[in-house]
């Protein structure tokens, strides 16, 4: 059984246009016990991309979460899967 968790985050781009982005990430943990997360980026409104997404490799669900959410961010500020 799959076990999602969503958060909403908000992230502020160091460089570049220094646009505050809204951040929808969704962590999910499978029956064998690892982590997956999807996340969805917009600026005003438009949706911006997703970033890339990889296995996560935290346990515990904390940990699974922070680990996401540090790789959305340096995908932000990369614009690696995301148009500015």
């Amino acid at each position: 059984m799959l076990r999602p968790t969503c958060y909403r985050l908000k992230y502020t781009r160091r460089q570049g246009l220094r646009r505050t982005y809204d951040v929808m990430l969704t962590v999910v943990q499978f029956d064998s016990g690892i982590f997956k997360y999807q996340s969805w980026v917009h600026f005003a409104h438009e949706f911006k991309g997703n970033g890339l997404v990889y296995p996560l490799v935290a346990k515990p669900p904390e940990s699974a979460a922070a680990e996401a959410q540090t790789r959305i961010e340096a995908s932000i500020e990369a614009l690696v899967g995301l148009d500015e």
